[in-house]
């Protein structure tokens, strides 16, 4: 099973924290830095009422 959670709130527990880093890293960079092989990955913002910013 995989916990799909965003990579800044799943924790790190005891994993590397360079490649914990790096996770956080990539999943943050603007969209115009996205590689073609993490676009399939990508999902629309919410919009409107409720929406986090």
């Amino acid at each position: 099973m995989i916990e799909a959670n965003a990579a800044w709130a799943s924790g790190h527990y005891a994993c590397d924290g360079d490649a914990a880093l790096e996770v956080l890293l990539r999943s943050s960079r603007p969209r115009a830095e996205v590689p073609a092989a993490d676009v399939p990955f990508l999902r629309a913002l919410r919009t409107g009422p409720g929406r986090l910013s």
